[in-house]
């Protein structure tokens, strides 16, 4: 019995935490919290901006690579029907977020962050899902591409002529992510 009373009397000599260092603590993890939080919104940012980037990048090299099996063949007509196609048909395996072909009325009902092919207007668009990092003149924010021909000056017999030199997928509008 002797033990149980001596052990009895350390546990009520223990110190418990007073209100402020409570407090303190608790803002201190509020603070933490809130950086932490900033930051995993930024890297969101950061990997909606990285992936539609890449998309666009595959499918520049389609259009290159489509442009180039066109030319080599001198198909023309091929050429010039790849111009205001859309782009994503160039690819052997479309990206998981394009929804496909849709009018121009029907693009207010798809979900943002995805791609979708604009059948009315014959353009790409993605549909931004963080618009508070992103900086256009369109709304809903959007970035709208086109593939665009890309002409040549050739000289031949004191006379210039225009010839298909390439084709460009860019964008219509002007846009830009924001970084802060």
């Amino acid at each position: 019995m002797n033990v149980y009373f001596s052990n009895l009397t350390q546990i009520r000599g223990q110190r418990g935490y007073t209100l402020l260092e409570i407090v303190v603590v608790i803002a201190i993890i509020s603070i933490l919290a809130a950086f932490a939080l900033d930051k995993y919104a930024r890297l969101l940012v950061d990997v909606e901006r990285t992936s539609m980037q890449h998309d666009l990048g595959v499918m520049r090299s389609a259009v290159s690579m489509q442009f180039a099996s066109h030319f080599v063949a001198g198909d023309v007509q091929g050429l010039n029907a790849l111009i205001d196609t859309n782009p994503m048909d160039l690819l052997s395996e479309k990206p998981s977020n394009y929804l496909g072909v849709f009018k121009a009325s029907e693009a207010g009902k798809l979900e943002a962050g995805h791609w979708y092919f604009d059948n009315d207007n014959r353009a790409l668009v993605y549909l931004v899902r963080h618009v508070e990092y992103f900086e256009t003149k369109l709304r809903p924010k959007q970035a709208r591409f086109k593939i665009f021909p890309v002409y040549s000056e050739k000289q031949k017999e004191n006379k210039k002529k225009l010839f298909l030199a390439g084709l460009r997928l860019k964008a219509i509008d002007p846009y830009r992510w924001i970084r802060e």
